[in-house]
């Protein structure tokens, strides 16, 4: 439904905004991590899309890598919904290995 849709969109803008860029406490992080894989994990496959199209460039990278921090500590079924916001992802980027790369010489967040 479009108001489920909206509140999705809205949790997933309000996640990436409150990435904590300078925060040093592990702890910090990852709560955040936790909150935006909630927030990953509940889009419907037919709203990752429109998600990942409302990014920016600096947007894009910093999903990149809270889809690679959620593969490295999978929950149930994270894994499969988290390879689907990849792919999007992926799409969305004219040079698909940019962002892949910054994400994997950046070791962390």
């Amino acid at each position: 439904t479009p108001r489920r849709t909206g509140d999705a969109l809205r949790a997933f803008h309000a996640a990436i905004r409150s990435h904590p860029v300078n925060s040093k406490n592990p702890a910090v992080k990852e709560q955040a991590q936790g909150t935006m894989l909630k927030v990953l994990t509940s889009f419907k496959s037919s709203e990752i899309e429109q998600a990942v199209n409302s990014l920016d460039r600096n947007g894009i990278d910093l999903l990149m890598k809270y889809i690679y921090k959620g593969f490295e500590k999978p929950t149930e079924n994270s894994s499969a919904i988290l390879l689907q916001w990849h792919e999007k992802v992926c799409v969305w980027c004219s040079s698909g290995t940019a962002t892949l790369c910054k994400v994997l010489v950046r070791v962390s967040m």
